[in-house]
C-alpha cells in the first residue's frame, strides 16, 4: 500500500461534508422539538441553505476554494445560522397569536413588521459580537494565519448572511406562512 496524500484529503473533505449533513439534521430535529411547530421550524431552517449558498458565492467572488478549513468553518457555523431566524420567528409567532386573541385584530403585515423590528437590534448586536470573536484569526501570521483565515472567512460570511436572511427573508416567510395556520 502506497501512501497517497490525495486519499487523505478526500477522506477529510468527505468527513467534514458528512458532519455538515449530520449537523443540519440535528439542528432541524432540535428546532422542531423546541419550537413545536412545523412551519416555524421550516422558516427558521431556510437560513441554513441561504447562508451556505451566499458563503459559497462569496468564496467564488474572492477566488477562495472550498477545502477542509472552509468546510470546517461552515460546520462550526451550521447550528448558529438559524439563531437569528429563530429569534425573529418566535417573536413574530407569539405576536400573531396575541393578535388573533384581540377583539379587533390588527393587520398581519403590521404585526409582522413590528415584531420583527422589535428584536432586530438585539439580533444585529448579537451577530456583531459573534463576528468580532473571530476577527483575531486574521491577525495570525505565518502558517497559522494562512491555515485559519479561510475558516474565519467561511464562518463570518455565513453568519452575516444568516443575519441578512433573518431580517429580510424570515419576516416575509412569516407573513405568508404563519397567519394561515389552523389554530
Amino acid at each position: 500500500v502506497v501512501f497517497r496524500q490525495a486519499d487523505f484529503i478526500e477522506n477529510s473533505v468527505d468527513n467534514v461534508e458528512r458532519v455538515l449533513v449530520e449537523a443540519g439534521i440535528v439542528v432541524a430535529v432540535i428546532l422542531f422539538l423546541f419550537l413545536g411547530n412545523f412551519r416555524t421550524t421550516i422558516i427558521s431552517l431556510t437560513a441554513n441553505p441561504i447562508s451556505l449558498l451566499v458563503a459559497v458565492l462569496v468564496f467564488k467572488a474572492l477566488g477562495l476554494t472550498i477545502n477542509t478549513m472552509t468546510l470546517g468553518g461552515l460546520a462550526i457555523a451550521i447550528g448558529e445560522l438559524v439563531d437569528d431566524a429563530v429569534v425573529d420567528v418566535e417573536n413574530i409567532f407569539r405576536r400573531l397569536r396575541e393578535n388573533a386573541l384581540r377583539p379587533e385584530p390588527l393587520p398581519v403585515l403590521a404585526i409582522v413588521l413590528s415584531a420583527s423590528t422589535e428584536v432586530r437590534s438585539g439580533i444585529v448586536y448579537a451577530t456583531a459580537i459573534i463576528v468580532l470573536v473571530f476577527v483575531p484569526l486574521f491577525a495570525l501570521s505565518g502558517i497559522e494565519g494562512r491555515l485559519f483565515a479561510p475558516l474565519g472567512i467561511a464562518y463570518i460570511v455565513s453568519i452575516l448572511a444568516s443575519l441578512v436572511t433573518a431580517i429580510t427573508v424570515t419576516p416575509v416567510l412569516c407573513y405568508y406562512l404563519l397567519p394561515r395556520m389552523k389554530r
